[in-house]
């Protein structure tokens, strides 16, 4: 499904003189986070909560993911998806043993942020894994190319 992701931000130094060059900083996200937001640009200026909690009040979906198959049925679009594409540089499940894996990504990850839902939550559209990755989670965050 995708328990977390980690984003390379690009922020800018000042000095005493003014900007200096950029600094990258590493940020890993993990959903079970009750305050996961995902960046929404490199700069990490614009930040976006991931998902729904259980514990959270709302009618909006519960938990960060949206099955691509769902999305073309008529229970979304209450909420007004927006199509986007996440950039992490690397994304992670666990295993039923609860390990972490993580995976380099070279692309983005298919993700929909709800314009009517409250604090415009991000979800991560996920697929059915292919049969080499079953044995981590029956599904996957949907890999874009680009």
């Amino acid at each position: 499904m995708c328990g977390g992701m980690q984003f390379k931000l690009r922020r800018p130094q000042v000095g005493g003189l003014g900007l200096l060059e950029a600094e990258d900083e590493v940020v890993r996200v993990l959903f079970p986070n009750p305050k996961a937001a995902i960046p929404m640009d490199e700069a990490g200026s614009a930040w976006l909560p991931w998902g729904r909690r259980s514990e959270q009040p709302g009618d909006w979906p519960e938990g960060g993911w949206a099955r691509a198959e769902s999305l073309a049925k008529t229970y979304w679009t209450r909420w007004e998806p927006e199509e986007i594409l996440l950039r992490p540089e690397r994304w992670m499940e666990k295993d039923p043993s609860r390990k972490s894996h993580w995976f380099d990504l070279d692309g983005a990850i298919r993700g929909v942020r709800l314009l009517k839902a409250p604090g415009t939550p991000i979800y991560v559209v996920t697929i059915p894994s292919p049969p080499d990755f079953m044995d981590i989670h029956p599904r996957m965050p949907e890999i874009m190319q680009g």
